[in-house]
């Protein structure tokens, strides 16, 4: 008899996966590194080793076995087509887990976030992506593709290349003046605009700062009312509802069902200041002035949203979606 299901939410930084059993209860609860193939420097072929340690390490903990799992739900960055949906699935069942959902990290959020199941979410992490799920069970992903999707528009990456670009355009090729320059300056220790490049490469090549890092300085100077800054997250904002926008044309909600969609992702939850949230608000709702519309930012991890998702797919009707959702916040 089946007696747990496993979830987990892959990310490009970082893993969470969790198991629960049949009638709710953590069991357990764990933290990985990156299980995102692109992120990982032997893709695929690493991937497959990292997965492989994961699985091992929490069911061997927990003397659990394989055979003990109902179906389980793994969302992971990076499963952005078909085929690459299939490809992670067949290294999954060689690591000996048969019956599972393997899906992009960002449906992981529609189903911890909204209380009906279905709805959108977007993810602002490490990377970008927007995920969306129709009342009818339908699911379509925006983004997260690159050059192929139109560009991707937020995650921490593409923030702090914004701020590097604001401030070597700046200093060099005569654009507008930004308080991100002071800032870079102030971290970086250096008082010549001629030092810039050289810090700046230096301590990403030593590892004292990873490239994402930066983009926490775009939030800074907007605080101080930098019009640079604000106007990134601006940007920002508005290709996350362009892309919000998109899956409610293609996607079949109903006209008269309330679209609640759902904001993820360090860049949206830890961001310390809400422009780009804002200026999604104002697109989407603008965009469907006739549709109810709900925004919120997600407040419980994805893996949770993986849990509760094979929890049902299991039939598990005793579950109870408060105490799953609250045994993630201790």
């Amino acid at each position: 008899m089946k007696k747990y299901v496993l979830g987990m939410d892959g990310g490009g930084t970082k893993t969470h996966c969790s198991i629960f059993d049949l009638d709710g209860n953590m069991v357990d609860l764990i933290s990985w590194g990156t299980t995102n193939h692109e992120c990982l420097n032997g893709s695929y072929d690493e991937l497959k080793i990292e997965l492989g340690k994961l699985f091992t390490y929490i069911l061997a903990k927990n003397g659990i076995g394989t055979e003990d799992l109902g179906k389980c739900v793994f969302g992971l960055a990076g499963v952005d087509t078909k085929r690459q949906q299939e490809f992670i699935s067949n290294m999954i069942r060689d690591l000996g887990i048969r019956d599972f959902t393997l899906c992009n990290d960002s449906y992981l959020g529609i189903k911890a976030g909204c209380e009906k199941g279905f709805g959108i979410c977007a993810i602002n992490g490490t990377a970008f992506s927007i995920g969306g799920i129709d009342s009818r069970g339908n699911m379509l992903q925006i983004g997260g593709l690159g050059e192929i999707s139109g560009g991707d528009f937020g995650g921490g990456e593409y923030l702090a290349g914004k701020a590097i670009a604001a401030a070597y355009n700046s200093i060099f090729k005569g654009d507008p003046e930004t308080l991100i320059t002071e800032l870079f300056f102030n971290m970086l220790d250096i008082k010549s605009k001629f030092d810039f490049v050289e810090a700046l490469k230096g301590r990403i090549d030593d590892g004292t700062y990873k490239y994402d890092y930066f983009n926490r300085l775009v939030f800074e100077a907007a605080n101080k009312n930098d019009e640079v800054a604000k106007g990134l997250l601006d940007n920002m904002g508005r290709e996350y509802a362009r892309c919000i926008n998109a899956v409610i044309a293609n996607l079949d909600f109903y006209r008269q069902e309330p679209v609640e969609v759902v904001m993820a992702g360090s860049i949206f939850v830890k961001g310390e200041n809400s422009r780009a949230i804002d200026k999604i608000r104002q697109e989407v709702s603008l965009k469907n002035e006739d549709r109810e519309i709900s925004f919120k930012v997600l407040n419980s991890p994805p893996v949770a949203g993986a849990i509760l998702w094979a929890l049902e797919q299991n039939g598990c009707k005793k579950h109870d979606r408060e105490k799953v959702l609250k045994a993630f916040e201790q």
